[in-house]
């Protein structure tokens, strides 16, 4: 079921992230480049490498405490938060990102988005941890910024005065990191359908 939801996402056209529209329903997303940043040409491709993957659960769907209308579209409200990352990053461009999403069984979610990320090895999933986080709240401001804010700043939440502690992973260490990924993946032959591990 997993492999079959991932193949009738990957179907489906991609749209602007700054114009997805509002719906109803949890499900899987895929998040694509497709702008002239030097560190993400590799997979500027069209949208068939996606940067990164995630998925959208019900809140509190597991106790049945699905209530407010923001809880019955997880979907749509996630992938507009990432739109709203993109937007606040000082070097990205929201214009320049794709999604591809669908509503689904959320019991399949969480299978298709593992076997997506362990399939495409998205960069923002598997080599630059944090772009998915939420502002953390009360006192988890004294946690070190997500690697993802130290390569593209600019979330009003993880600025250094409100976060001080900066990532064990600089920008120089993820820019490095994923140029390297890159680099391994033009040097390693791919199999259709067989991950890159």
């Amino acid at each position: 079921m997993g492999r079959s939801i991932e193949a009738e996402m990957l179907r489906m056209r991609p749209r602007p992230i700054t114009n997805v529209p509002p719906m109803y329903g949890a499900g899987i997303y895929a998040i694509y480049y497709v702008g002239d940043h030097e560190l993400y040409q590799e997979i500027a491709d069209e949208c068939r490498t996606p940067i990164y993957v995630g998925k959208a659960a019900y809140k509190g769907g597991r106790k049945g405490l699905t209530t407010s209308e923001k809880d019955q579209a997880p979907l749509w409200t996630r992938i507009n938060e990432h739109r709203v990352s993109l937007e606040h990053a000082h070097d990205l461009d929201a214009e320049d990102f794709r999604a591809r999403y669908l509503v689904a069984e959320e019991f399949f979610v969480t299978l298709a988005e593992q076997l997506m990320i362990r399939q495409f090895r998205p960069v923002w999933n598997t080599l630059v941890d944090g772009f998915g986080n939420h502002a953390p709240g009360g006192k988890r401001t004294a946690q070190a910024r997500p690697p993802w804010d130290e390569l593209h700043p600019g979330r009003p939440w993880s600025t250094p005065d409100r976060m001080p502690t900066p990532s064990k992973q600089s920008a120089a260490e993820s820019r490095k990191r994923v140029l390297a990924h890159w680099r391994l993946r033009r040097e390693t032959p791919v199999v259709p359908g067989i991950p890159m591990d």
